[in-house]
């Protein structure tokens, strides 16, 4: 145990020394074994007491604030060590249930959360209704003492694999959108649940179709007050955004500066003069640009999650910054390899066609997932300029 007067140097320091000292996974292209591997080293994490980091104590998180969080996101990014598997129960899910759960409910769930032991997944998503939550169709009905859910949720990640799901419903046709929506947290396995894998881009299927055809769900699985899903998804989303931004900067940064790396051996044959070095080192030029200017907005981020503050509106605009520099990062060392970028086994100007090919198809979904681009620009528009709503 770790006195609490651990600075966040020496935080940093121990975390940093843990993971050098750590065997660090490699992922496999295989999706299924990357998921195997990713849970054992959640495991891994979660026994060495680095997962839940700013949770409360009772769940069984060390009691840190959302710095020190923040803080392991990035030494773990800069060891090139992965993400454990559970992230969006781990970084979503899990600190909105830490919040707003009942007791039975933060015990029963959010240890095996943690460790890995259940895997969940997020159903918000509808095919009518992807960008605009609000306007989801899928219905739960109370009857006894279960709600009756019924409908369809779509860009489920790793539904298929899921113990758990973070559901929003509606419970409440007669009020305004917003107003009629609850957060259920449902059992994979109870019946009427149907998941249907979908391919990316990428080759990757662990986005799923989820369909829920007359499931029970207990009244004990609410999550808050019926009706009042809303403001929990807002804190869920909001949790998500600010978290990601943070992590998916150092990421992007690593990922830079090993392209760098992998440059460098070409660029010494290359005169300082030729257009093509010129255009090389302009191409990094304005990437590492793009990366400060989400630095100094990821420390606006950092500031507000250790004051308390969210979640806010300008979790969009850190939502948006994070997409614009993510596509043009991994999108501009991409038109480094030319055509070849579609030759997996290609190595133009050093860098591996498939690793850089693939980290742009994966840049593309930015703009989707954890909310569109064309909602995130509508909530600063609306709660931050002031603007009339359409």
């Amino acid at each position: 145990m770790h006195s609490e007067t651990e600075s966040i140097e020496q935080f940093r320091a121990r975390a940093r020394a843990w993971l050098a000292g750590s065997d660090i996974p490699v992922v496999d292209e295989d999706l299924d074994a990357r998921f195997t591997v990713l849970r054992r080293w959640q495991k891994t994490l979660y026994d060495a007491g680095w997962l839940g980091i700013g949770w409360s104590t009772d769940p069984g998180g060390p009691g840190r604030g959302p710095l020190h969080r923040l803080v392991f996101a990035e030494e773990l990014a800069r060891a090139g060590a992965p993400s454990p598997i559970g992230l969006i129960g781990l970084e979503v899910v899990g600190p909105s249930i830490d919040r707003y759960g009942t007791d039975a409910q933060r015990s029963e769930l959010l240890p095996r959360l943690l460790s890995g032991d259940d895997i969940w997944c997020q159903g918000f998503s509808e095919p009518g209704a992807g960008s605009d939550l609000a306007s989801l169709r899928t219905r739960a009905v109370v009857d006894g003492d279960d709600f009756v859910v019924s409908g369809q949720k779509i860009w489920t990640s790793w539904a298929h694999e899921a113990h758990w799901c973070a559901l929003l419903v509606r419970t409440d046709t007669t009020v305004r959108k917003q107003s009629g929506i609850s957060y259920l947290l449902v059992d994979m396995s109870s019946p009427g649940i149907t998941t249907r894998r979908i391919e990316q881009m990428t080759g990757d299927r662990e986005f799923c179709e989820v369909f829920f055809d007359d499931v029970r769900v207990p009244s004990s699985r609410l999550l808050g007050a019926v009706n009042e899903g809303w403001a929990i998804a807002s804190h869920t989303l909001g949790s998500e955004r600010a978290s990601a931004a943070v992590r998916r900067r150092v990421e992007c940064e690593v990922a830079l500066g090993e392209a760098i790396t992998e440059l460098r051996t070409h660029l010494a044959a290359v005169p300082e003069s030729s257009e093509r070095r010129q255009r090389i080192t302009a191409t990094l030029g304005r990437c590492y640009a793009a990366l400060r200017t989400l630095d100094g907005q990821t420390r606006r981020t950092t500031t507000r999650l250790v004051d308390g503050v969210g979640p806010t509106p300008v979790d969009s605009v850190d939502k948006l910054l994070l997409t614009h520099v993510e596509q043009l990062v991994f999108g501009d060392l991409a038109q480094l390899l030319g055509p070849l970028r579609a030759v997996p086994d290609a190595q133009p100007l050093g860098l591996p066609s498939g690793r850089w090919a693939r980290e742009h198809l994966y840049s593309r979904a930015a703009s989707i997932y954890g909310g569109s681009s064309q909602i995130q620009r509508t909530i600063v528009a609306e709660k931050l300029l002031g603007l009339p709503r359409g």
